[in-house]
């Protein structure tokens, strides 16, 4: 592998990413909090790794450890929103918990989404695992482009 990524792979970056939205959906509904969270976890590491292979970032096992850190630092309040989300879903009607499974899940895909992005954006920047500066990462969610910006991207 090279610390240099190859650039021009966002589309077939994609691909990977919407293939992990769809687990990652499917495994916010194992009604075992706990669980839930920690195979998400895996799942956004799988995630990573993929798109590292895809653009061919190194991966180590400290790259590994550190991106597991700072990307799913949050599986303690996770598991805790798991268990808090499941007692609430409980208390209201079947039909309704029908559409709290379904935001469960679609919140799920989402996160896989926005990590996604967020690798492939650093990546097709040119940047690698080791470059990877989580105080700067929130630009690329929230970063509203300015009408000039916009104009000069056309």
């Amino acid at each position: 592998m090279t610390e240099t990524p190859r650039r021009g792979l966002e589309a077939s970056a994609m691909t990977i990413v919407y293939r992990y939205m769809a687990v990652s959906a499917g495994a916010a509904l194992i009604p075992v909090p706990g669980i839930d969270t920690t195979i998400l976890a895996g799942v956004h590491v799988a995630l990573i790794k993929q798109l590292c292979d895809h653009y061919g970032v190194s991966f180590t096992e400290h790259t590994a450890r550190n991106v597991l850190i700072a990307v799913v630092g949050g599986l303690v309040p996770g598991t805790i929103g798991s268990l808090a989300g499941r007692k609430v879903l409980r208390l209201i009607p079947s039909g309704v918990r029908v559409l709290g499974w379904a935001v469960i899940s679609a919140s799920s895909a989402a996160l896989s989404y926005a990590i996604g992005r967020l690798f492939i954006h650093h990546f097709e920047s040119g940047g690698t695992l080791l470059s990877l500066e989580p105080r700067t990462l929130h630009e690329v969610f929230f970063h509203r482009p300015k009408p000039a910006e916009l104009a000069a991207a056309q």
